[in-house]
């Protein structure tokens, strides 16, 4: 969940494609269930904005997004779907019931929080036995950092890599303040409490439009699953279906 103080209605990075996206996720869960997933109570642990609650909402029984900031959008959103509520809470706030719901989203928000562990703790007490995670979030050892679009400057001492930035004219080096790790720490921390499967095979064979679409988008569609699984470790982000066991 991100730790960002917002005064807009929106996030800093943008509510486009929200629609792609949460059909992109759904689509995703649901093949990896054996289940209805229309039927259960989801959570959307950093849900931002809504958007992504929101477009999921009408397909599910129950929607919550939870977010460390109230959002000027959320009031719309629930007026517009009465499954759909929001709760202003972090990782250490958060007061849901274990084993409470049945899937949850956690959207590049691993990053963010000062704690991933804890955040991943949080997703098993509150996930009932047998649910699922669609649990996503960029890649340490990707060249480019996601959140700033500039190459190497996660892999400086942060407070180096801000000046740095500032020094060669970037208007956005407040912006650096978000830490990823590598592929192994990642599932390292996840398979101690989850069934842990990749999700990068069946999400990029996914017929839905990417955000940016074009060829190159296209072209995804016809990489080998076992290739993207074995690049994984090298993409620019990690896409993960978590079960929790029975």
């Amino acid at each position: 969940m991100n730790e960002f103080q917002h005064t807009n209605t929106d996030p800093r990075w943008g509510a486009d494609d929200r629609n792609i996206k949460a059909e992109q996720i759904f689509q995703t869960l649901q093949h990896h269930s054996k289940h209805n997933l229309s039927q259960m109570q989801w959570l959307d642990l950093g849900c931002g904005s809504g958007g992504i609650s929101a477009y999921i909402a009408p397909q599910v029984r129950q929607m919550i997004g939870v977010d460390p900031e109230p959002w000027a959008r959320w009031q719309d959103w629930e007026q517009a779907h009465t499954n759909l509520r929001f709760i202003q809470a972090s990782v250490d706030t958060l007061t849901l019931p274990p084993a409470s719901v049945d899937v949850i989203i956690c959207n590049q928000v691993y990053e963010h929080v000062p704690d991933p562990q804890a955040l991943i703790h949080l997703i098993h007490r509150v996930l009932k036995p047998g649910g699922l995670v669609y649990f996503a979030g960029p890649n340490l050892l990707f060249p480019i950092e996601p959140h700033v679009f500039w190459p190497f400057v996660h892999w400086l001492p942060r407070p180096f890599a801000i000046r740095l930035m500032k020094a060669l004219g970037s208007k956005h080096a407040d912006d650096l303040d978000a830490y990823s790790t590598h592929y192994w720490q990642l599932t390292g921390w996840l398979t101690r409490d989850f069934k842990v499967k990749n999700a990068l095979p069946v999400l990029v064979k996914q017929v839905i439009p990417g955000p940016k679409g074009g060829l190159p988008y296209a072209m995804l569609r016809y990489i080998p699953a076992w290739l993207v699984r074995a690049l994984t470790p090298l993409s620019p982000g990690f896409v993960f279906v978590l079960e929790k066991p029975q």
